[in-house]
């Protein structure tokens, strides 16, 4: 579920839009009578985030426009308004996409006769104009929607905390105000709420740029996106407006062919614009098939397999920052990979913090019939190596073996499913290095958008 932030009661002038970028995609704004969202305060709210703008007011058509300049891309009225056809007219003439508000007294079937006319519906789990209020249980209200149009987009506004979420899990967006902004550190609510939604967009970044540039490996970039979400939106120190601080964390991609859920994240946490992803892997544009050390936020460049642990492990040794390390376990084919094994015992780097992508597939098959792996376990720690095993989709136990105090390097190998979040893809080596044609990839993009 999306999550999007209100900002009825807060000072924006104190928000750090920025952060916020990071986990969200729109804000959702009050105008209330007589209230300090005027077109003209909406209009200074500098943020690449779209604005959400739910009218509460009288002379709405007079207010379209104003609001459309002000950068609005959504406006919500309520259902029980005049002339709501006309309305509707006007808001999509304008542009914006159209939400039809209902309160808590409200029945659903009035939203009958425009329901195929709007994009999305704003459902009230508080009586509207006050934030703070308790939450009033609107399932019911999901499900009969739902039914009526199955493709409308589902707000629940209202009272919302991180326990009332699961009332609600069949709606889209949650808004929310309250909850996050009353707190100490809003932007730690934020991101606790939003990072699964985040790990779905990155999916939905890699499918879309190996299918505009018709290369590219989707299998392994999609079953690391949710460890990769971990690292550079919970875990990893950087400073975007520094890539070489002297204090932030480094990470060595080794199997440089999933760069797709690399470059998502650094285009998402901020390192280059988004935009620059739809030049992946094209001639003349920054995003190469594999990592190059122009490109900002990166730490290494590959293309064989089995060097990135030697580079890692050479980082390592000549500095105390933490230093992450993707690996792939067809890389555990290559000698050169356990020469830095050893090394990295030998000199027991502890700030040496290896992942490995055991998602039992490569080029040309299953890891056990190209080359049979055996315990890996017991091997890495033969060798030396601390060694955890996790499954690489739970959030909490990314975050848990990333808390590492050893003495040694520690090797995390994280269960994953290539394809992840796509049936079609999900544990099939095809789609290794397999583009998805322009169906395929409607489909799969269908398919993350059902995940809630």
């Amino acid at each position: 579920m999306k999550i999007e932030p209100s900002i009825l009661d807060v000072d924006t002038n104190k928000l750090n839009f920025n952060a916020i970028e990071k986990y969200v995609e729109r804000i959702h704004i009050d105008v209330l009578p007589n209230g300090k969202y005027t077109p003209s305060v909406v209009k200074r709210i500098k943020t690449e985030l779209e604005k959400d703008v739910h009218l509460m007011i009288l002379n709405i058509e007079k207010n379209i426009i104003p609001y459309k300049n002000a950068g609005a891309t959504t406006i919500n009225f309520n259902v029980l308004s005049e002339n709501v056809f006309e309305k509707i007219k006007k808001i999509k003439k304008a542009g914006m996409k159209v939400g039809l508000s209902i309160n808590p007294e409200t029945k659903v079937n009035s939203l009958k006769p425009f329901i195929k006319k709007i994009d999305e519906v704003l459902v009230m789990s508080v009586h509207p104009g006050k934030g703070g209020q308790q939450f009033i249980n609107v399932s019911n209200k999901i499900k009969k929607i739902r039914k009526m149009n199955e493709n409308v987009l589902i707000k629940i506004d209202g009272g919302i905390k991180e326990k009332t979420l699961r009332k609600i899990k069949k709606a889209d967006v949650a808004i929310i105000g309250s909850y996050i902004f009353n707190k100490k550190d809003p932007i730690e609510i934020i991101k606790k709420l939003s990072l699964k939604n985040v790990a779905k967009n990155i999916r939905k970044d890699i499918i879309k740029m190996i299918n505009n540039s018709n290369s590219g490996h989707p299998a392994g970039a999609l079953g690391m996106a949710d460890i990769f979400t971990i690292l550079y939106f919970d875990e990893m120190k950087y400073d975007i407006k520094n890539v070489k601080w002297d204090e932030r964390d480094y990470l060595v991609l080794s199997n440089g062919h999933i760069c797709a859920v690399l470059y998502s994240c650094l285009a998402r946490a901020g390192f280059f614009p988004k935009k620059e992803l739809k030049g992946f892997r094209k001639i003349g544009h920054m995003l190469e098939g594999h990592p190059s050390l122009k490109i900002p936020g990166i730490e290494n460049s590959s293309g064989p397999l089995g060097i990135g642990l030697s580079q890692a492990a050479g980082m390592a040794l000549g500095s105390i920052n933490r230093i992450f390390c993707i690996v792939s376990d067809g890389e555990q084919d290559e000698g050169n990979n356990w020469e830095a094994v050893m090394f990295a015992a030998k000199y027991k780097l502890n700030n040496l913090i290896c992942i490995m992508d055991r998602n039992k597939i490569q080029l040309s098959g299953n890891t056990k019939d190209v080359m049979k792996l055996g315990n890996l376990k017991q091997k890495y720690k033969s060798f030396g190596w601390n060694v955890q095993v996790i499954n690489g989709h739970n959030f909490k136990q990314i975050k848990k073996s990333l808390n590492y105090k050893g003495k040694k390097p520690l090797m995390i190998i994280a269960n994953t499913i290539p394809g992840k979040g796509i049936s079609f893809m999900e544990s099939k080596y095809e789609w290794h290095g397999k583009v998805p044609n322009d169906k395929e990839t409607i489909l799969a993009l269908e398919e993350l958008d059902e995940i809630r």
